[in-house]
C-alpha cells in the first residue's frame, strides 16, 4: 500500500530529525512534518472531509501548503491545486468543472480552520488509516494555453511509479538537497517535491529564481545539491549569474530541466560552466510524469535528443491514426506514444476526450518525434508546427539556432498569413541590451545553418516574450495578439 503520506510516516521513524522541508515560513524534520501532516487529515474529516471528494488549495512555497496538501491526501481526498493568487474567476471556473467539499485559498489557507502549524505539530491521536493505490490523489488543470483547461487525474499507483522510477533514473541520493523555485501548482515542482518525500531527502522551496542573490545565498547556506530550474529559468540565470552559478561545480550532483525544450546553446554554456555535474533534461507530461531523461554532460549530439526511454516505459510512434510508424524521421515525425504504469486516470469529466487521448493504457501525446537507435527524438508539438508550402518547420529548430546568435537573448516563431507569399514564418524577437535588430545579418545567420523554407520571412523585435505562470512561451496568446 504504498503513497507519498505512507512514506512521509515511514521516514519519520527512520528518520525522524532529517530536515523534510525548508521553506521561508519555516524549516521542518519528517517527525514534526508527519504529526502536522496528521493533525491535518484528522482536522479535514472533523470538518466533513470524505474519501473521494475534492479540495481546492490555493499554492505556495511554504511548509503550510505542503501540509495541507499531504493533510488531503492522507484524509483520503483529492487535491486540487491553484496557482497562488490565482484570479477568483480561474478558481470558480475549476471549482464549477469539479464540485469541491472545500475551497481553500489565500495566503494562508490554515486560517479558514482558525489553527496554526504549531496546533497541527501538536497532534498525538494514532496513525490514520493510509489511501490505497487505486484511489484518486491529485487533479492538476494544465494552463490551457493549447485549448480548454483539462483537470489531470492521477492515482496514488501511478503518483508512486512516477517517483520511484525517477529517483531510480536519477540515481537520487538520501542526502540530497533539492532547490525548486518553481510554482508548486504544476506538476514539475509539485512532483520534484514528492519524489523526494519518497526517498526521504530535504527540499529546499523558494518562490521564484528572479531573485539571483537569494537563489545563490540559499545554495551556498544550505548546501543545495540539486537544481529544478525550467528552460527559462535557466536562461536567466546563464544570462544574469553564470560566474556565480560556475562556483558550485563542485557542490552540485545534478541540475534538472523540463516543462518545454531546453536550447541547444545553454546546454554547451552549463557544459562548460559546470563539467562535474550531471544535466538533466526530462520528457513528458503532466498526464504521464518524466519517461524519458538524458544526461547531455554525457551524451551529446542533436539537441532534439530527449534520451532513452526509463524502465518499464514503451515509447513508439504512430502516424495519425495511431498506426506504429517504423520509418519516422526528422524529416517525417509522428505521434509520440506512451506506454506506462504512471499513464493519468483521464480528465476530469471529459470521457470522449480521455477515449480519444488514453487507448488501452497507451497515452498518445501532443508532441511529434522520431525513435533513432532507441533514442527518442522530440520535433515539436502537433499544434506548434507550421506548415509552410506543404513543408512542416518545427518552430523550436529555428528558434534553437537563432538563440545561438549574440543579438538574441529569447525569441519565438509563429505562423503569419501574407498576403503575398501565404502563409510563412515570422519570429519574434527580444534582443539582448546593447543590440538593435539587424534583420539582414539574423537571416544570413540563420539561412546559413537551416533549409531556406525554414528561415523566417519576417522577423521583428519585442519588449517581451509572453509565458505562462510556468515558464512556458504562450504561443497560444503570441499568436492571437499579432496584428
Amino acid at each position: 500500500m504504498r503513497s507519498i503520506v505512507k512514506s512521509i510516516y515511514d521516514h519519520s521513524l527512520a528518520q525522524p530529525g532529517k530536515t523534510a522541508l525548508v521553506a521561508p515560513d519555516r524549516t521542518v524534520d519528517y517527525a514534526t512534518l508527519w504529526r502536522m501532516v496528521a493533525g491535518m487529515a484528522a482536522l479535514l474529516k472533523e470538518k466533513g472531509l470524505n474519501k473521494g471528494e475534492r479540495v481546492i488549495l490555493e499554492a505556495n512555497h511554504t511548509v503550510e501548503f505542503l501540509v495541507m496538501c499531504y493533510g488531503i491526501h492522507l484524509a483520503g481526498g483529492v487535491h486540487v491545486p491553484v496557482e497562488h493568487a490565482a484570479p477568483a474567476d480561474r478558481v470558480s471556473a475549476i471549482a464549477a468543472e469539479i464540485t469541491p467539499s472545500m475551497t481553500l485559498t489565500g495566503e494562508h489557507p490554515l486560517e479558514h480552520f482558525a489553527v496554526s502549524l504549531d496546533d497541527l505539530a501538536a497532534y498525538d491521536g494514532p496513525v490514520p488509516e493510509f489511501p490505497t493505490e487505486e484511489m484518486l490523489q491529485e487533479i492538476l488543470f494544465t494552463t490551457g494555453t493549447t485549448g480548454k483547461s483539462k483537470g489531470v487525474m492521477i492515482t496514488h499507483y501511478a503518483q508512486m511509479n512516477m517517483c520511484e522510477s525517477q529517483n531510480a533514473v536519477l540515481n537520487y541520493s538520501i542526502d540530497n538537497v533539492w532547490l525548486i523555485p518553481t510554482p508548486m501548482n504544476h506538476a514539475a515542482g509539485l512532483r520534484k517535491t514528492h519524489m523526494s518525500m519518497v526517498r526521504g531527502s530535504t527540499v529546499l522551496l523558494m518562490a521564484g529564481f528572479t531573485n539571483l542573490k537569494l537563489f545563490f545565498d540559499n545554495i551556498k547556506n544550505h548546501h543545495v545539491t540539486s537544481i529544478y530550474l525550467p528552460p527559462a529559468g535557466v536562461h536567466y540565470v546563464l544570462m544574469l549569474g553564470a560566474k556565480e552559478l560556475a562556483k558550485y561545480d563542485e557542490q552540485l550532483d545534478f541540475l534538472y530541466s523540463s516543462s518545454s525544450a531546453l536550447p541547444g546553446g545553454d546546454k554547451e554554456k552549463l557544459i562548460a560552466l559546470l563539467p562535474h555535474v550531471r544535466k538533466f533534461d526530462a520528457y513528458g507530461g503532466s498526464e504521464v510524469g518524466a519517461v524519458c531523461y538524458i544526461d547531455y554532460n554525457a551524451v551529446s549530439g542533436d539537441t532534439k535528443c530527449v534520451g532513452k526511454a526509463n524502465p518499464g516505459v514503451d515509447i513508439y510512434i504512430v502516424d495519425e491514426h495511431y498506426n506504429r510508424m517504423e520509418n519516422a524521421t526528422a524529416d517525417n515525425p509522428g505521434i509520440i506514444a506512451i506506454r506506462s504504469n504512471t499513464v493519468t486516470a483521464g480528465y476530469w469529466n471529459e470521457p470522449e476526450m480521455t477515449a480519444n487521448t488514453i487507448k488501452d493504457g497507451v497515452i498518445y501525446m501532443t508532441d511529434l518525434g522520431y525513435i533513432d537507435n532507441g533514442y527518442l527524438y522530440l520535433v515539436g508539438r502537433r499544434d506548434d508546427v507550421i506548415n509552410v508550402g506543404g513543408l512542416k518547420i518545427a518552430p523550436t529548430e529555428v528558434e534553437d539556432v537563432a538563440l545561438r546568435h549574440p543579438m538574441v537573448d529569447e525569441c519565438v516563431c509563429i505562423p503569419y498569413e501574407d498576403r503575398v507569399y501565404g502563409r510563412v514564418v515570422k519570429m519574434l524577437v527580444k534582443l539582448n541590451e546593447g543590440y538593435e535588430l539587424d534583420t539582414a545579418a539574423l537571416s544570413e545567420y540563420l539561412g546559413e545553418k537551416l533549409e531556406a523554407y525554414k528561415v523566417p520571412k519576417y522577423i521583428v523585435a519585442i519588449d517581451e516574450i509572453p509565458r505562462t505562470f510556468n515558464g512556458k512561451i504562450d504561443r497560444k496568446r503570441i499568436i492571437a495578439e499579432q496584428p
